[in-house]
């Protein structure tokens, strides 16, 4: 947060289950995540992602109401365009093989959101980072934290 990165809210449990069992427990869910970043850090954040993205087989009954009602509420959320794949697999994957698929964004996706993981378990996809950087960048690209008014990646869901 000192550095100028972007902190947004993701979940506090995890569990999709419970944060998907209906509007309120969601919200229940991000408040608990939402207080303990303002604890931590003072900034009251008003960017989230939702687990499992905006459209999941979990919120697949709610998921227009937690988009309408996070919207009402002030808050942007993002999804991914490109992902590295960390978070598909069971086991953990060699740097190289994350690098792969990140850098398959490029000359894709004209504005890049790399899904990526930045648990304890998840030590090769910060080992790829330097490289997925360097590929994106030799590319063109350029890279920027996000905030509200940066134009979110959503997926797109069928009525």
């Amino acid at each position: 947060a000192a550095a100028g990165h972007s902190i947004g809210v993701h979940s506090a449990s995890h569990v999709y289950d419970d944060i998907y069992a209906s509007v309120e427990a969601f919200l229940e869910d991000f408040h608990e995540a939402w207080d303990i970043i303002y604890d931590a850090t003072g900034i009251k954040t008003e960017i989230f992602r939702f687990p499992g993205g905006s459209v999941n087989s979990y919120n697949v009954g709610i998921h227009q109401q937690l988009i309408a009602e996070m919207t009402r509420r002030g808050f942007v959320y993002f999804d991914w365009n490109v992902a590295n794949g960390d978070a598909v697999f069971s086991k953990i994957q060699p740097s190289s093989t994350l690098t792969a698929n990140a850098l398959k964004g490029v000359g894709t996706a004209r504005r890049a959101i790399i899904l990526m993981h930045d648990s304890s378990a998840k030590t090769t996809t910060v080992e790829a980072l330097p490289a997925i950087i360097e590929g994106y960048l030799e590319a063109g690209y350029s890279f920027a934290a996000l905030t509200p008014s940066t134009r979110s990646v959503t997926f797109s869901y069928l009525d």
